[in-house]
């Protein structure tokens, strides 16, 4: 009986350190980009938006506002919506009226490790 008890004594003892590893490296939100960004006229009649055109390697968001609604979207009067990912700030924020007519500086910060991407938007009227 002795024999029996002192086996299950070390197979728990094994389970036990086998059970105190260390723990699994912590998952960080390091990506700074932007996904996806909308532009919307902030006072039209036309409910309409605006896929902006990103380049990742220069940073730059464009939006071409196309020939037909030229005069429903008034480029100095928009709001701005992107999609970042998790824990991520932008700065200066997008709330708010935006005037797109000429380079719009943004920075996207991943939070916990400070990470951080460059952004220009700027919208124009295409000729198409």
């Amino acid at each position: 009986m002795k024999k029996i008890i002192a086996i299950f004594s070390v197979i728990a003892m094994a389970m036990i350190a086998a059970g105190c590893q260390k723990a699994d490296e912590e998952f960080l939100h390091d990506d700074p980009t932007i996904s996806a960004v909308l532009l919307l006229p902030a006072n039209s009649t036309v409910s309409t938006t605006i896929t902006g055109d990103i380049n990742q390697e220069t940073g730059e968001i464009l939006f071409a506002i196309p020939k037909n609604l030229r005069s429903s979207i008034d480029i100095t009067n928009v709001k701005v919506r992107a999609t970042v990912g998790y824990d991520v700030v932008i700065t200066p924020s997008l709330s708010g009226v935006k005037d797109l007519s000429e380079e719009y500086p943004i920075t996207v910060t991943a939070t916990q490790t400070g990470t951080s991407k460059n952004y220009t938007l700027r919208a124009y009227y295409s000729r198409n």
